[in-house]
């Protein structure tokens, strides 16, 4: 079963931008398919916008507890004149033991459920089919998350091209997969003994193999991977949501690598400069947008310190108050943001028995969903403390601010190398950490120390504090103007669509 939001009519237009510009043809009909976590929803909606904005018929495939949370984001684009349809299929979570609408995993109630996600997952491709057969105008390709290998199948069946997009960086993917190319003699089998990723001219990055994993690449997952795999490698072509400023000569070795058109494409962040839709991006808010703007204008320019760390990471009581005590001791106005699974009893306690007294004139406390890009783009934040997923650290890159970085798990760990690094826009909370995986029952990985040593490094005085400020600014700038009429992303996604108007008329 299916249904259908933001229905269009129209089915001819003359397409915006440089590749389009005069074809009047059929419209081109991008079939969207994100991975069902908000780190994954989120760029893809954006993406909608990016392709609509160009006069592009856009559908994004979706659940309905899924689409409630961006609807409102979609409705506002198309009352804009944009044409973005939504697709909600039945999520078939009895089918695999899940309880009722957990279509997302951050609605998972329990770790022991991600099987039975996954799962269910590809049990959307007869739905799916039926439903692109049934649409006027016909699609024209498909945009597919990398976590969705199945929708290879729809493709073939349909006769689509299929794009694969990445949500990481093109620095991770292209890393992870030297590593796990790399001989015996450039990779150890120590999961924990440093080496330099192999295939990376004129650069050494340091790493272990325990932090340099490709996705699902451990043990219960084999067979996940290899679909992954397989399904990038029978790809028509691939997206990521970057720049070429930023990660061209990662972009050039992945393209050579994989023998196969790339388009970066990003900061998809951009896709809408209105404040109300930076409010509505993601989730609705658990917080009055208006109460954190008016806070942050009562701060000073480059004051404050914004500390989120993402949807699934999770930490224990012990660090969170680590963290506390470090943002109250670098004496520096800060909002911290605070997910409802890590608002534990103890931390509960401990700030109601006496650190949110104490702060309360320095701090602002947050718990539950916020407008992100909102908060980074506001002239008073100085740096932001991330988990150093692709999503946030691209925000901070957009929004030219410095990062403080403490991966978790999976590619946030080499996203850490890039920006602190390669880039050197950032600072690690602490170098050197080996642990291949932070959660709440993680204990003792970081200090109050660290976190105020990492502020300083970044918000201080010093000559090195202020050069990385001034390359991340520089950073913004470029992120700018690559998605602006003749920069490289936007020239990029020109290009892709140019393909898929090409492979309609082959």
């Amino acid at each position: 079963m299916h249904s259908i939001v933001g229905m269009v009519a129209t089915d001819r237009v003359t397409l915006e931008g440089d590749s389009g510009a005069g074809y009047g043809q059929l419209k081109p009909h991008f079939v969207l398919v994100p991975f069902f976590a908000q780190g994954h929803v989120i760029p893809m909606i954006d993406l909608a916008r990016l392709l609509a904005a160009r006069g592009i018929l856009v559908t994004v495939v979706s659940t309905p507890s899924n689409s409630s949370r961006f609807k409102p984001l979609v409705d506002r684009a198309n009352a804009a004149g944009l044409l973005i349809r939504i697709a909600d299929l039945c999520f078939p979570c009895a089918e695999v033991g899940l309880p009722d609408g957990c279509e997302n995993i951050d609605l998972l109630p329990s770790r022991d459920l991600v099987s039975n996600f996954f799962a269910a997952l590809p049990k959307l491709k007869e739905p799916l089919v039926r439903y692109l057969r049934e649409q006027r105008p016909e699609p024209s390709c498909l945009v597919t998350d990398s976590c969705m290998p199945w929708t290879r199948d729809v493709a073939a069946e349909l006769r689509l091209p299929r794009f694969v997009f990445h949500g990481p960086s093109c620095f991770y993917m292209l890393c992870s997969r030297n590593v796990a190319a790399g001989s015996p003699e450039q990779v150890p089998a120590d999961a924990l003994q440093p080496f330099l990723v192999p295939g990376l001219p004129e650069l050494k990055v340091e790493v272990i193999r325990a932090q340099a994993l490709r996705l699902f690449d451990v043990p219960g997952r084999e067979k996940l991977r290899d679909q992954v795999i397989e399904a990038e490698a029978t790809a028509d072509g691939i997206v990521f949501n970057t720049f070429g400023e930023m990660e061209a000569p990662f972009l050039d070795l992945y393209q050579k690598t994989l023998g196969k058109p790339i388009w970066p494409i990003g900061p998809f962040c951009f896709a809408s400069q209105e404040t109300q839709d930076a409010v509505l991006r993601g989730n609705k808010n658990s917080v009055d947008a208006r109460r954190i703007s008016d806070w942050l204008d009562s701060n000073d320019p480059a004051s404050v310190i914004y500390v989120s760390f993402g949807t699934i990471t999770t930490n224990s009581y012990s660090h969170m108050f680590e963290i506390g005590l470090g943002l109250e001791a670098s004496h520096r106005p800060f909002i911290w943001v605070i997910k409802p699974v890590d608002m534990s009893p103890e931390v509960d306690h401990w700030l109601a028995g006496g650190f949110e007294e104490r702060t309360r004139s320095q701090g602002l406390i947050l718990t539950g969903w916020v407008p992100q890009m909102m908060i980074l783009s506001h002239p008073a934040v100085g740096a932001f403390l991330t988990h150093c997923g692709w999503n946030s650290s691209l925000e901070a890159v957009a929004a030219g601010v410095p990062v403080i970085t403490w991966p978790h798990f999976w590619d946030q760990f080499l996203n850490e190398k890039l920006v602190v690094e390669v880039l050197r826009i950032g600072v690690a909370l602490k170098s050197q950490m080996k642990t291949p995986f932070v959660s709440r029952e993680s204990e003792g990985l970081i200090g109050r120390a660290n976190v105020e040593r990492a502020v300083e490094s970044v918000m201080g005085d010093g000559e090195e504090a202020e050069q990385i400020r001034k390359r991340a600014r520089a950073m913004g700038v470029e992120a700018r103007k690559a998605m602006k009429p003749g920069g490289t992303s936007y020239e990029s996604l020109s290009l892709m669509i140019q393909h898929v108007l090409e492979f309609g008329n082959n």
